[in-house]
């Protein structure tokens, strides 16, 4: 029980500290939410991404456990949550949004932040590699899934979106100057840092703002117990025994752990949304998920300090 509460007081609590403030402050100021999201994808995020992988000290060919780990996560998760839908009797359309539910979690705005609180500083390196991945992923193969099978678009054109953003380039451009060990000129590094410091806040801020905006729809319990169980306590417990299975080392599979019990991502919803598939549930399913995950998370956090 100590160990739960120092957990939670010196990790989960200044996640939620900084988003109930968002949550609080936006009936009141009135944010807009989607241009803050913007700034964080378009310019904050990416300053943080390219500042941290070119400092890491620790040397490139670390990330390849996590990265290999990632994808096979990833395709082994997928028919878990598929499967969840099918034993659970739900409709057609239910299999790949559970199967994607289950895979993708939200390991930027709220991973990252949760990762420097909770482990030493190197693992941002592994952290911004499994964001990026998870990026490509999702706009890949999860668009792929959630498409109805009468729209028409190419792997290439689905995978080009990944790139829409900076998110997957920044990763690749802070990891070249690690790789050849370039230091950028202080008149360019210097605003990058700084810039880049703003991410954690900014974006827990942000979250919490966002699900002031963000109304519950009505939804089966049962059904949103299921995906729920699947995201907070069956994704990480599978890629926990993964992880073991797969001979990765002790110290990244508590990272994969924690990172993978991390609520919904909300590009999820976004792609329900442009897909038709079940928007009402999957924004509930986002909304509830993050809500929960304080105590959630900390049990996670907890169990791989204890084992």
């Amino acid at each position: 029980m100590n160990l739960f509460i120092d957990i939670a007081i010196n990790v989960t609590l200044p996640i939620v500290a900084i988003s109930a403030l968002g949550y609080l402050l936006q009936g009141r100021i009135n944010l807009d939410v989607a241009s803050i999201n913007r700034l964080l994808v378009q310019v904050i995020m990416p300053c943080f991404l390219v500042h941290f992988l070119a400092t890491a000290r620790q040397p490139v060919s670390e990330i390849w456990p996590v990265a290999y780990f990632t994808v096979v996560q990833f395709l082994f998760l997928i028919p878990v949550g598929w499967a969840a839908a099918i034993a659970f009797g739900l409709p057609r359309a239910f299999g790949p949004l559970l199967a994607m539910a289950t895979v993708y979690a939200n390991v930027g705005n709220y991973g990252i932040p949760l990762v420097q609180l909770a482990f030493p500083p190197e693992f941002i390196l592994h952290q911004s590699v499994i964001t990026a991945l998870m990026t490509i992923l999702m706009v890949t193969v999860g668009a792929w899934l959630l498409a109805p099978s009468d729209q028409k678009a190419t792997f290439s054109s689905r995978l080009a979106k990944a790139f829409e953003t900076p998110i997957v380039p920044s990763v690749a451009l802070g990891l070249t100057l690690r790789a050849f060990e370039v230091n950028l000129p202080q008149a360019i590094g210097t605003p990058i840092e700084l810039l880049g410091s703003t991410f954690p806040p900014l974006a827990l801020f942000a979250m919490g703002a966002q699900l002031a905006t963000r109304t519950a729809g009505s939804v089966a319990i049962g059904r949103l117990s299921l995906i729920l169980v699947l995201k907070l306590v069956i994704a990480p417990a599978v890629t926990w025994g993964l992880a073991v299975w797969m001979g990765i080392p002790d110290q990244l599979t508590d990272l994969l752990v924690v990172a993978a019990a991390t609520p919904i991502g909300v590009l999820l919803a976004l792609f329900c949304v442009e897909y038709s598939r079940e928007p009402k549930f999957i924004n509930t399913a986002v909304l509830v998920s993050t809500v929960l995950s304080p105590f959630t998370v900390t049990a996670w956090v907890m169990l791989t300090r204890l084992y």
